[in-house]
């Protein structure tokens, strides 16, 4: 398993026994939480993002991010109309299977099975992802969450995004050409650095065994959509999108992974339920984790 994925793992488990023993608790996870959203998480999409490069045909790795993202939103929608979930519960289980683990889990897999090639094309499928998550995800948890009444409100909430405002830099800075100066690199790399393991801080300390139990059921029904939904869409997009080789792998790969601890964040910052997207997060990880000896025959399948 590689290093980085230890890392999450350890400091997951220590935040959880941590909030067992009562040392810390919700408060210190939503106060971690704010702090990951409007600082960590922006310098690490600034930095993720700074070097990188646009072929000619790497539109279809951002695309195929974005099928799949908006066929398990529309997916996800349909199941919480039926099943008649409060509006919080709605939202958590949208942002719950539409956000993909790509920077915390997704990257230190592909980067130890690929390498840096591998690494490079994951990133540029992430491009749609963090886009979507940034946007619609983001839009649809304000929407549905209990801290915005009013719609000037949730777009108030929405566009003050420090998230948001750090894909657009990217984004136009990748347009232009142009790359973070060295000074600014400096700076933003420690606090990009500290995403990660206050991410896993974060998700370990809202583990409630209690709340875990009171959600278990949609919770797993959330896992088989994120994970097992996720393979099948990502299937279908690289048939779509004509992808072959190491792109449809990454393609099938990513969508397939765990939820990603930022929707944790996002649930604590509009007021989603926040217990299910935990949960959903917490169980796909632990999915995660158990199937990854059986990615090598994945990959050689798939390839």
């Amino acid at each position: 398993m590689p290093a980085t994925l230890q890392a999450f793992v350890a400091i997951f488990v220590l935040g959880a026994l941590l909030r067992s023993t009562g040392l810390l608790g919700k408060m210190h996870a939503e106060r971690l939480a704010s702090f990951v959203f409007s600082i960590s998480l922006p310098a690490t999409i600034l930095v993720s993002l700074d070097h990188v490069t646009f072929t000619s045909t790497a539109w279809r790795l951002p695309l195929a991010a974005c099928l799949v993202t908006v066929s398990m939103l529309f997916c996800a929608w349909q199941l919480a109309r039926r099943l008649h979930l409060p509006r919080p519960t709605q939202g958590a289980l949208l942002l719950g299977t539409g956000c993909i683990n790509s920077v915390y889990f997704a990257y230190p897999v592909v980067l130890a099975t690929f390498g840096e090639q591998g690494l490079a094309r994951a990133i540029l499928f992430d491009l749609g992802q963090t886009t979507l998550t940034l946007t619609l995800l983001y839009g649809l948890a304000v929407a549905h969450g209990a801290k915005s009444t009013t719609a000037r409100s949730a777009m108030v909430r929405f566009l003050s995004s420090p998230p948001l405002w750090a894909l657009c830099g990217s984004l136009l800075l990748s347009l232009f050409g142009v790359h973070l100066h060295a000074g600014l690199r400096h700076i933003l790399t420690p606090l990009h650095l500290t995403t990660i393991p206050l991410a896993s801080l974060v998700l370990g300390l809202s583990i409630s065994v209690a709340v875990t139990r009171r959600t278990v059921a949609l919770a797993l029904v959330g896992v088989v959509m994120r994970m097992a939904g996720g393979l099948l869409l990502g299937l279908g997009a690289a048939f779509m999108l004509d992808l072959t080789g190491i792109e449809r792998t990454i393609v099938v790969l990513i969508a397939a992974m765990p939820s990603a601890v930022t929707a944790v964040i996002f649930a604590a910052d509009t007021g989603l339920d926040e217990d299910l997207v935990t949960s959903i997060v917490a169980l796909s990880i632990c999915v995660g984790i158990t199937t990854l000896p059986w990615l090598p025959p994945l990959i050689r399948l798939l390839e």
